[in-house]
């Protein structure tokens, strides 16, 4: 992941490549002829939290659930 740094909104700007015009996504600036650095803030995905009352529980099927044919 590659970011460039935007001076007029003073935001870091993300992308995957850098063969395109690369256009700020907060200020529409043009940052094409900007050099582009390696990511160096780190993304961590969080597994939203849920309450236990409303985790699934393992389901043993019961007698009548069971397929007898």
């Amino acid at each position: 992941m590659l970011q460039k740094w935007c001076a007029r909104c003073k935001n870091h700007s993300f992308s995957s490549g850098d063969w395109y015009e690369w256009i700020c996504p907060y200020c529409n600036k043009n940052l094409t002829l900007q050099k582009a650095v390696p990511a160096v803030i780190r993304f961590v995905l969080i597994r939203p939290y849920t309450p236990r009352r409303y985790q699934q529980k393992d389901h043993k099927p019961s007698r009548s659930d069971e397929n007898t044919a």
